[in-house]
């Protein structure tokens, strides 16, 4: 019991002390997002002082540390003030001709119950990752060039920045490769969305075996002395999709092909002593056999969507939901045609 209590102090310290220059618990949204729509617009503010960059839109709040190499080491929800992440991660992990390799992300941390921002500057990277080069930022852009005909709740494109980080390797097996991680940060949305590219610049073909577009060590859910991950429950404070989903259920739990909850064992001060606890969330395609990259070709993993919760009502979490898709695909608010087809002819079909 005394582990217990002792860990639970540790981290509501952190989500106090974390917070640095003008962004603080008294900046938590002060209205009801889902009520009121919020006016303030999404930022991408790079801080010279500290070689950060910070993402925010007064919904959510990430941020991400430059040199030696990118880690994010904040990650906030900025309506009821819960801290996601506990520890760094790498930005990536790339599984290529065979062998691991991190994009991004620094090494040092000690203590992976909670993390304080001044331990970062004591973070060193590791010269077989990828390696931070240069970053730029763009408004976004549609992802589908949406053309209304028909009456529609919602008929606007999102907006919102682009933020993405450019790496490459010294490694000589990688020489001509660089690796492109994408952020967006949406207007009135606590949602960030996050991919990442690949260029193969070489001469040679590439072996993409495995892409984990999103690395995430987030503070758990709840303890348990013993259990094994699948009997505990996973952070409910990030509720996550992607666009690699089948199955035909009509309910995304059940479609997702890309959420993978897992253990950390170098979290050793985590109260389950085996420890088994699903405190690190990974995305990528479970079932994907891996692709060829051609010289000249470029690939593109799989989008996350990461919209951050501040509730566990059923309900509420639906509607959040439900802003999403209508924010984001607002082709999905048109007056719907349904049409139950049990042909798979494609002239049936096209007609």
């Amino acid at each position: 019991m005394r582990k217990t209590l002792f860990l639970f102090s540790l981290v509501i310290s952190f989500n106090v002390s974390a917070q640095n220059r003008s962004w603080s618990l008294n900046n938590l949204w002060p209205d009801d997002w889902l009520i009121k729509s919020p006016t303030r617009k999404s930022q991408a503010i790079y801080y010279d002082d500290k070689k950060e960059i910070t993402i925010y839109n007064g919904l959510v709040r990430r941020t991400f540390k430059l040199l030696p190499n990118v880690a994010c080491f904040d990650y906030i929800n900025m309506i009821n003030g819960q801290q996601l992440l506990r520890a760094v991660s790498p930005e990536a992990r790339l599984t290529i001709n065979g062998n691991e390799y991190n994009v991004g992300g620094l090494h040092g941390q000690k203590e992976k119950a909670y993390l304080l921002p001044e331990w970062v500057d004591s973070f060193i990277n590791d010269e077989n990752d990828f390696q931070y080069i240069n970053y730029n930022i763009e408004e976004i852009k549609p992802f589908i060039n949406f053309k209304q005909t028909m009456w529609a709740m919602n008929n606007k494109q999102p907006a919102g920045k682009h933020l993405i980080f450019w790496y490459q390797s010294a490694l000589p097996a990688l020489q001509g490769l660089t690796v492109k991680v994408h952020y967006e940060i949406y207007d009135g949305l606590p949602l960030i969305v996050k991919w990442i590219s690949v260029e193969n610049h070489s001469n040679a073909i590439t072996k993409l075996n495995r892409v984990v577009n999103e690395i995430l060590a987030t503070v758990e859910e709840e303890s348990a002395v013993v259990g094994k991950p699948e009997q505990m429950k996973t952070q409910q404070g990030i509720y996550i999709e992607t666009n690699y989903a089948f199955n035909n259920a009509m309910r995304y739990s059940i479609s997702d092909q890309t959420t993978h909850w897992k253990t950390d064992s170098s979290y050793t001060s985590q109260v389950n002593y085996n420890y088994e606890t699903p405190c690190v969330l990974e995305v990528y395609p479970d079932k994907a056999p891996g692709i060829d990259l051609k010289p000249g070709e470029n690939f593109t993993s799989i989008r996350t969507y990461e919209l951050l919760m501040d509730s566990y009502d059923r309900e509420r979490r639906g509607l959040a939901i439900r802003r999403m898709y209508s924010s984001i695909a607002p082709w999905t608010t048109m007056n719907p045609i349904f049409m139950h087809l049990v042909s798979k002819d494609d002239e049936e079909v096209k007609n």
